[in-house]
């Protein structure tokens, strides 16, 4: 886009170029206008304001934001900040929430929406610092991996191997038909192991765009074989499935995506959110009753009102671990955040006492505010600074193609990060954290020794 100057006001073209000012007034202006018509968020309006403004101020720090993982911790928080304490209370009896379908006082509603927008301000504060100066990364070039479809058979092999491995530490039979809705045995493996799936899809994705015949076929067995493990499951994980794969399609054809495919993919995202909810009301679980059952689902509006109440109970979950549970021991803290495996760390001796019932974990945000506002601002503080980091070292590895892939690997992570940070435990939510920082370590460990090595043959 060019911008006539001798047409274009300077001050005209400065806002077409920087847009952080007029949509800095729009929210304002929204802001505003929600307060005066609901009273209630009156409590919220000032917390509301200085988020705003703070991200106008690291917008360009931050930049670009579709790139940025503070930006998607710190817009998640605020968007479940403000419908939660619009419209969480009016979704009560919807169902979806596991067993924490209940009104909060307006009082704590506020409480949490603070907390979640104070949240959202320091990470990016936090972040815009670790970032450091913005190196222009180009959107452009982010899915240009270079010819990837070579690595197809390494990516169906991790594929195979991570099937294998689901079903025989879940349990086959198990996986099939079972009397209840949860499943697996809590280890430590086990958790990686479910971990590493959603990488799986991508990947095994990218080996059936890119590659023809037998080896296209497999792929798709294969991905039919993770997509029977999410319904199996009953998971919201399945959602992420359409997701997955169009990410795969735009890192086959480097980038280019059809506007039919993205339209696609929200309509199946939708329906796939709705579904593990419906699952979990069967009476018996697993693959095949959940097959059994589906001719008899349907995407009804209160359908869709359950798939959103489930959306916002990491509002309530964190509401009621925050301000409504007894104080968390202060040496749950250390067992909660560091990377060791659980055994060792102690996590299945205190993990039960971190729920709010059999089927409601505690949430990152809601332990976080349950230990105390100098807790809470140091440990918001740490995660903002590592996704600082984090973006900044995307910044190094988006300049190389194979870096590119390490860069998606660790975005990817870190959405699931954010979107579980209201809904899981402390633990569970930072082992994605870890990983996206662990993805990159081992990522710029093999680009430096490669330059290195590159180095040295030059100078023989």
């Amino acid at each position: 886009m060019t911008i006539d100057s001798g047409r274009i006001s300077p001050h005209v073209a400065k806002l077409v170029v920087d847009p952080t000012l007029p949509v800095a007034l729009v929210g304002v202006l929204a802001a505003v206008g929600i307060t005066l018509v609901n009273v209630d968020f009156a409590a919220v309006l000032p917390f509301a304001l200085v988020f705003l403004a703070t991200a106008c101020l690291t917008w360009k720090r931050l930049s670009p934001v579709a790139l940025s993982p503070a930006i998607y911790f710190a817009g998640y928080l605020g968007l479940v900040a403000v419908l939660g304490v619009l419209l969480t209370n009016s979704l009560v009896g919807a169902g979806g929430t596991g067993g924490v379908d209940v009104a909060l006082d307006v009082r704590v509603a506020a409480q949490t929406a603070n907390a979640m927008l104070s949240a959202a301000s320091i990470t990016l504060v936090a972040a815009a610092i670790a970032r450091g100066r913005p190196r222009g990364v180009s959107l452009s070039t982010v899915f240009d991996l270079g010819e990837i479809s070579r690595y197809a058979g390494w990516f169906l092999f991790f594929g195979t191997i991570e099937l294998v491995s689901l079903v025989y530490i879940l349990g086959y039979d198990e996986l099939l038909e079972r009397t209840s809705r949860l499943v697996g045995r809590g280890s430590s493996v086990e958790a990686v192991v479910q971990m590493a799936a959603i990488a799986a899809v991508v990947v095994v994705g990218i080996a059936f765009f890119a590659r023809r015949g037998v080896l296209r076929v497999y792929a798709f067995v294969l991905l039919a074989g993770f997509v029977g493990y999410f319904v199996s499951m009953g998971t919201r994980r399945l959602a992420l499935v359409p997701v997955l794969i169009l990410l795969a399609y735009a890192i086959s054809n480097r980038g280019k995506v059809p506007v039919l495919a993205l339209l696609f993919t929200a309509a199946t995202a939708l329906i796939t959110l709705a579904l593990p909810l419906y699952f979990r009301g069967q009476v018996t679980h697993g693959l095949i009753p959940y097959i059994a059952s589906l001719s008899s689902f349907t995407l009804s509006p209160e359908v869709v009102a359950t798939s959103f109440n489930n959306f916002l109970a990491g509002f309530k979950i964190s509401a009621m671990t925050g301000f409504q549970q007894s104080p968390i021991p202060p040496e749950i803290l250390w067992i909660s955040i560091t990377p060791i495996g659980g055994e060792t760390a102690g996590w299945y001796e205190v993990s039960q006492s971190l729920r709010l019932n059999r089927f409601t974990p505690y949430s990152a945000i809601g332990e976080l505010i349950n230990y105390g506002a100098g807790t809470f601002v140091l440990m918001i503080s740490v995660i903002g600074l590592a996704l600082g980091l984090i973006q900044r070292t995307n910044d190094q590895l988006l300049s190389d193609p194979l870096g590119r892939f390490v860069a998606i690997i660790s975005l990817g992570l870190i959405f699931i990060f954010v979107i579980q940070s209201a809904q899981y435990n402390l633990r569970s939510d930072l082992r994605y954290l870890y990983l996206a920082l662990g993805a990159q370590l081992i990522g710029m460990l093999i680009f430096r020794t490669r330059d290195s090595l590159a180095r040295r043959r030059a100078g023989r």
